[in-house]
């Protein structure tokens, strides 16, 4: 291999590994479970009201994180049965990109807002 650094396609490309950890981050619930999950272990339903979300639309943003070793199941055989989640090692290192994101936001959404206003009053139908 040489020493020229790979094209933007080749690294960012479908199905490249860095392309599918951006999709995985950018996943609409994503940055939001690792949030929810940085203090710690966390059950299902605390989670679903915590964000707002369906049991199904839940279980499935779970289940992906979970494939890609993101987040971890633990079942617990009481009953009723106890089930919580975390984040694994690897998902804990989402937590200082997570906090950066929410920062932004924070910062942005007034202006983005404004955008949103002058567009809207500039293209009114």
């Amino acid at each position: 291999m040489s020493g020229t650094p790979r094209r933007e396609a080749e690294i960012y490309g479908a199905g490249t590994p860095a392309r599918e950890a951006m999709e995985r981050l950018a996943g609409r619930w994503t940055v939001l479970i690792a949030h929810a999950l940085e203090d710690g272990p966390t059950r299902f339903n605390d989670l679903r009201h915590q964000l707002g979300v369906s049991a199904q639309v839940l279980a499935r943003a779970l289940r992906d994180l979970e494939r890609d070793g993101l987040v971890a199941r633990r079942l617990y055989p009481e009953v009723p049965v106890r089930v919580e989640y975390e984040l694994t090692e690897l998902g804990g290192t989402m937590c200082p990109v997570v906090r950066e994101i929410r920062r932004w936001a924070e910062e942005v959404a007034p202006a983005i807002g404004e955008a949103r206003e002058t567009y809207d009053r500039n293209h009114r139908s």
